[in-house]
């Protein structure tokens, strides 16, 4: 299926440190966008920009999405480079774990300012620049661990339930620019994070138990939900979640 993503422009935030990040930037690629990769890390992101140059045109911009600011520096980025934006993917995000008490003040407030400022911040800055050329997509990447209340990693959740509300409340309110707004929440997908866990293969077995499909998700999942809702095929769908879980969340 043509996704019609051929010249698009699309910022994808922390897709640099590999795994689900990069594939959705592959995802957007394959299909003929070309895209911005925003992280704070310059080795990474140049790393990245080597390896994703395989699959179309791509470039960095180094910025820390938690900095109130960082927004107008992307936008100057993609305009210069591919002469603006119609799609936005806000996937960086940070989580930390322990108990629900042993978080301080600033440490919660670092997630919400990572995981969910940076959504009103960007879109303060894109919107104009997407009303402008006709319309856009922004796709926030969420999680289930909202819908199940996973322990241990509270802001993260509590993030991830505030874009929820920010995905719903903004897409009623930019609909009239023909800027949509939805959110793709994944389940538990591999990722190289788990390989610091005690027992990765009972982890594995364990999330497999959860969903209904039996089988992990791959990056691929995940991507293709992402381009669906960043591309034109997905024109009169705003204000969503959809979940890739695998069946996790109603399981």
């Amino acid at each position: 299926m043509d996704l019609r993503l051929e010249g698009k422009v699309a910022v994808v935030t922390g897709g640099a440190g590999g795994g689900l990040g990069e594939s959705m930037l592959v995802g957007l690629l394959r299909e003929g966008a070309r895209v911005v990769a925003v992280d704070r890390n310059p080795e990474r992101s140049a790393a990245l920009i080597e390896r994703l140059s395989a699959h179309g045109e791509a470039v960095a911009h180094l910025a820390d999405v938690s900095d109130p600011h960082f927004a107008d520096g992307v936008v100057e980025t993609a305009t210069e480079a591919f002469g603006g934006i119609d799609v936005v993917v806000n996937n960086a995000a940070i989580y930390p774990s322990k108990k629900w008490d042993e978080y301080d003040v600033e440490e919660f407030s670092r997630v919400l300012d990572t995981n969910l400022r940076s959504l009103f911040v960007m879109s303060k800055a894109v919107v104009p620049v997407m009303a402008g050329r006709g319309g856009g997509s922004i796709v926030n990447i969420g999680s289930i661990t909202f819908l199940v209340g996973m322990p241990l990693i509270l802001p993260y959740v509590t993030s991830k339930g505030g874009m929820v509300g920010f995905t719903r409340a903004l897409a009623r309110e930019v609909g009239v620019h023909n800027v949509r707004v939805n959110t793709v929440s994944p389940g538990a997908f591999p990722t190289g994070g788990e390989t610091i866990h005690p027992d990765p293969e009972g982890y594995s077995q364990h999330v497999i138990d959860q969903q209904s499909l039996k089988r992990r998700g791959t990056g691929e999942d995940l991507a293709d939900a992402v381009t669906f809702l960043a591309s034109d095929r997905s024109s009169f769908i705003t204000g969503q979640m959809l979940e890739v879980d695998g069946g996790w969340a109603h399981h």
